[in-house]
């Protein structure tokens, strides 16, 4: 079970860097353009080395979303604290924080992931927090950029950019819900299950 968990997770996360940093590239390509230079042609050498950069630029943007985004991982409902307690009990965690149980569960639903929905949407959640790190910082660049060189068309861009951010932003929180809602619910099915 340890090779085949991670294997998946190896799969999900280099799919996710390459998509991330695919779309990075793409944008700094658009950039260049917007600039007024010229994109080179690029033969099979340079596609070869444009997916490393590529997966490269995928761990800065995820990097970059661990440092800036830091989603709220002690504000749980009461019907999520009742699954807590769970565990808390279960595995004589008593003296733990409810953030470190859930890190705990979470480990637990990832090793038992039957429905393959928690890592899918934790590789959603990925996905999306690392587009939102390319598109913020794109609209920054947009911005600076729209000061010292107004163009119409430029400000056109920069609005795309903002509206593609806040979009980007909502799917992130939603598929953290999702991943966190799914985490304690595989927790709590493994539970009951066991009992039967």
């Amino acid at each position: 079970m340890k090779n085949k968990i991670f294997t998946k997770f190896s799969f999900y996360d280099q799919l996710g860097y390459i998509l991330v940093g695919s779309i990075a590239l793409f944008v700094i390509f658009f950039d260049i353009w917007m600039l007024g230079y010229q994109i080179p042609e690029i033969n099979s050498v340079d596609l070869f080395v444009l997916i490393i950069i590529a997966y490269f630029l995928g761990h800065i943007s995820q990097s970059l979303a661990n440092l800036i985004i830091k989603e709220k991982r002690d504000d749980f409902s009461r019907d999520e604290k009742e699954i807590l307690n769970i565990a808390r009990e279960k595995f004589d965690l008593k003296e733990k924080a409810d953030n470190e149980i859930y890190r705990f569960i979470n480990m637990i639903s990832l090793g038992y992931d039957f429905s393959e929905q928690v890592e899918i949407f934790n590789a959603y959640y990925g996905l999306y927090r690392g587009w939102l790190i390319v598109f913020g910082a794109q609209s920054i660049f947009l911005f600076g950029y729209s000061i010292f060189a107004f163009v119409f068309r430029n400000l056109i861009f920069l609005i795309v950019a903002i509206i593609i951010t806040i979009l980007l932003y909502l799917r992130m929180k939603r598929f953290y819900n999702y991943s966190r809602e799914k985490t304690l619910q595989t927790f709590l099915i493994i539970t009951k299950s066991e009992k039967s």
